[in-house]
């Protein structure tokens, strides 16, 4: 069969690899679509290097073609939307709910990754983390659930009240989903970001408040845009020290920042401890999610209510993986989805094996 390896920083192959063989409890799923991830994008162009493979690809949607032994919940032709890490929900990071930090979580995966034709589904993901679609839920939406899942969990901690002003700093794909979890919620989502293309695809999902913060000065806009009271919270898929402090000068008392990405840039950031305290402001942050968000993110996703197509900006057989990695690392794609190599594009060789 045919999978993405990463072999080097920046260094990615299309190559020829063993079908996976399953064991008891597991399933072998055939590809149908699979999302391109911004931690996929910090594997690639990272500059680290790895001394074995490196898995690519979670955002997964298969149909099932080889059940293991063991296994009742899925039969051969089941589609499914699969995620990739599973927490044990019994040690102290599970039980304080900081599942995504748990020992187990990182360290399951599926194999070899989600760009390749055939993918082995563990037997804790096969109990955990593998969701039926619903047969009107497209292969394209399906692709969703994880990176959804991550928005709705990321909202949840935020505390997020109907009617609270919200900004989502990063008009790009995780940020339009964060924003369309906020107003889910009946909050009020204020869509942050440098580029106006950005915040027209976010007012085309009927994300009406939008602020371009390169010709605006922040702090005293989003005071504006509340009234003189200030944000309730703000969710930063996008993080650096100036947007930080605008964040900062125009949140409420009381309210909460959570960091949903890390810093670009200097990774060590001032900030104003004095205000926290006198100000009661909270700061959190939002990594993964867990398989109670992504039971939910189906049900959203089957629901409608939350618009995802519209965000799916290029569409590529695994021949163009590179070339739609950089897309997406170069910001000229908002989410690139990768499907299957066409039959007629390998040489009459059957695929996959």
């Amino acid at each position: 069969m045919r999978a993405v390896q990463l072999r080097g920083p920046g260094i990615i192959e299309l190559v020829d690899v063993p079908a996976p063989s399953i064991g008891f409890g597991e399933l072998l799923l055939e590809m149908r679509a699979c999302g391109l991830c911004g931690t996929d994008l910090a594997k690639i162009f990272g500059g680290k290097r790895s001394e074995g493979p490196v898995p690519l690809g979670h955002e997964l949607v298969g149909v099932v073609r080889a059940v293991g032994e063991g296994v009742t919940r899925f039969v051969q032709g089941d589609r499914l939307a699969v995620a990739h890490h599973v927490p044990c929900g019994r040690c102290r990071y599970c039980l304080h709910g900081s599942e995504p930090m748990c020992p187990q979580f990182k360290m399951t995966n599926i194999d070899p990754g989600g760009f390749a034709e055939l993918v082995r589904i563990p037997a804790l993901q096969v109990e955990q983390a593998a969701f039926p679609l619903p047969a009107a839920l497209p292969d394209e939406a399906g692709v969703f659930m994880e990176p959804l899942a991550c928005a709705l969990r990321a909202v949840k901690r935020s505390d997020v009240q109907a009617g609270d002003r919200i900004a989502v700093v990063g008009a790009g794909c995780m940020g339009l989903l964060v924003a369309q979890a906020v107003a889910l919620r009946g909050a009020r989502p204020i869509c942050l970001d440098l580029r106006e293309e950005r915040l027209e695809l976010a007012r085309t999902l009927g994300l009406e408040c939008t602020l371009n913060v390169a010709r605006s000065e922040p702090v005293q806009a989003l005071l504006e845009l509340t009234e003189g009271e200030g944000i309730d919270g703000a969710i930063l898929t996008a993080v650096n020290g100036p947007i930080l402090e605008a964040v900062l000068g125009s949140l409420r008392a009381g309210g909460r920042i959570n960091l949903f990405a890390d810093s670009v840039g200097p990774k060590h950031l001032p900030v104003d401890l004095s205000a926290f305290w006198q100000q009661e402001f909270s700061l959190i942050a939002t990594y993964s999610t867990t398989p109670a968000e992504l039971r939910e993110a189906i049900r959203i996703l089957a629901s409608g209510l939350i618009q995802v197509h519209p965000l799916v900006s290029h569409r590529f057989d695994l021949t163009r993986f590179e070339e739609g990695a950089r897309l997406q690392r170069d910001g000229r794609a908002t989410k690139v989805l990768f499907s299957p190599i066409p039959r007629e594009n390998t040489d009459g060789a059957e695929r996959p094996q």
